[in-house]
């Protein structure tokens, strides 16, 4: 089997994955778009399987022109696509019902001040990754810095129920659903780790909802609990998976029943 890993940088879990999975007879090789020159004439699907973990347009379009070639990709290229925008991921969850807080769109920030009667808002990059660029929004002057953005996306602030202000973050690896309470913002890269906290039903019903939505079987979403409601404020394409017990092994075992 021959298998290549799509990547920005490896994390420690997934270096731990490709090590298993040369073990375990597979070939593995590893791509990183914005350190490589491709001749598109002669790309061809020489993999059994590409694994998707970055979502740079480097990546994309690489991930794009193999999809067109009809390579099997996980995640697929199309879901992918969708989820590296912020305004389609909170459309596609409100219109399966899955709840998220009250969510806009706009071109002009001082559209956005009006709302502010109501309470803080969280501005952040409609296609951002990693928490960079995240703002809580008390006031006018808050925004001061998104007046050349053509296009913002905001979000009504809930102060999470957690007493050390924690926000969920839940983790899918096929069927199997994992979660770790994170402070926010995150200081160090331990922060990552969290602590495991037991997912209710109802988390569960709207973990497996969000993996039907967007046709995906790896990923991880945010969520924050407010006043005993749970609101999924973000959708990772892949997710780093830090702090999910034994996850190397499940990720490998995920992979090769695929």
């Amino acid at each position: 089997m021959k298998i290549c890993m799509i990547y920005r940088w490896e994390n420690p879990i997934m270096a731990q994955v490709r090590e298993l999975l040369e073990t375990k007879g597979a070939q593995v090789d590893v791509i990183y778009p914005e350190k490589s020159t491709f001749n598109l004439t002669d790309l061809k699907v020489d993999y059994d399987l590409y694994l998707l973990k970055s979502g740079t347009e480097s990546a994309l379009s690489l991930a794009g022109i193999l999809h067109m070639m009809g390579a099997k990709i996980i995640n697929p290229y199309p879901a992918v696509s969708m989820l590296r925008n912020k305004f389609i991921v909170m459309g596609a969850l409100q219109a399966a019902g899955i709840p998220i807080p009250e969510t806009y769109m706009a071109s002009n920030v001082d559209d956005l001040f009006p709302l502010l009667k109501d309470g803080p808002l969280i501005t952040k990059p409609y296609r951002g990754s990693r928490g960079i660029g995240i703002n809580i929004v008390h006031h006018q002057d808050d925004m001061k810095d998104l007046a050349n953005q053509k296009q913002i996306l905001a979000q009504r602030f809930h102060t999470p129920d957690d007493k050390d202000g924690k926000f969920h973050k839940i983790f899918c690896i096929g069927d199997k659903i994992f979660g770790t309470k994170r402070i926010w913002p995150l200081k160090t890269y331990e922060d990552k780790i969290g602590e495991p906290f037991v997912i209710s039903p109802e988390l569960e019903e709207i973990a497996y909802k969000i993996g039907k939505v967007f046709g995906i079987t790896l990923y991880c979403a945010d969520i924050v609990i407010s006043e005993g409601m749970p609101y999924v404020v973000d959708v990772n394409k892949f997710g780093s998976f830090m702090g999910v017990p034994n996850a190397p092994q499940l990720l490998v075992d995920h992979i090769l029943t695929l």
